[in-house]
């Protein structure tokens, strides 16, 4: 058996995987790196595929998050060679980015974790195994929360509080508005006034008699 067909046995064996983890920050289902090794990796000793990594690029900076806090944040490049059992090497490699942060000393794992869940991934075209939205159609409801944030950075576009670096104007400003609230937390009522605060103020024409001033 080739490295192809090694793959293609893999592929056979590993037909979805479905979105098991969930992040309940950010409200989001997702597929962590255990969930995909535990998958692929018994499928890959059956059918003889050795899969191992080579570090192509490594960049690490220090951020300071939306609430003051100091990380390291990394992005790597790794390139992932795959042999099969007769000894050949599928050519070119995988080759995917991985991204990760964290306030102590596990970033660099955290972002090669990320780039082997995406290689397996992407070499193995492993579905979610689950419905296509694109399917069906639904009218959503709007959330108001999404909504107001979404008028709040409109009117921040326009005063040039967004940059490339961020929004730090944007959050400043809020919390100098509302003596020390954080913006990311502010529910949709403070929200709302601030959002009333910030947007320019209409002005009524009035007529003189009959004729507009």
């Amino acid at each position: 058996m080739n490295v192809h067909e090694a793959i293609t046995a893999v592929m056979e064996d590993v037909r979805a995987i479905e979105k098991g983890d969930r992040n309940d920050f950010h409200n989001f289902a997702f597929r962590g790196i255990d969930r995909v090794l535990n998958r692929v990796g018994p499928a890959l000793r059956v059918h003889g595929l050795v899969v191992t990594p080579e570090l192509r690029s490594l960049d690490s900076r220090d951020i300071t998050t939306s609430k003051g806090k100091k990380e390291r944040e990394v992005t790597v490049t790794v390139a992932y060679h795959f042999r099969g059992p007769e000894g050949d090497v599928l050519d070119p490699p995988v080759v995917v980015p991985g991204e990760a942060s964290d306030s102590g000393d596990k970033a660099v794992a955290k972002a090669m974790s990320v780039a082997q869940r995406t290689a397996y991934i992407q070499a193995f075209n492993i579905p979610t195994g689950e419905t296509d939205p694109d399917q069906h159609n639904i009218t959503r409801a709007v959330d108001p929360l999404v909504k107001v944030k979404t008028e709040i950075w409109a009117e921040a576009e326009k005063r040039g509080w967004i940059t490339g670096d961020g929004y730090q104007k944007l959050a400043e400003d809020f919390t100098a508005w509302s003596n020390g609230s954080d913006i990311t937390e502010a529910d949709e009522k403070p929200l709302r006034d601030y959002l009333a605060h910030i947007r320019p103020k209409r002005t009524m024409r009035r007529s003189n008699g009959g004729q507009q001033s």
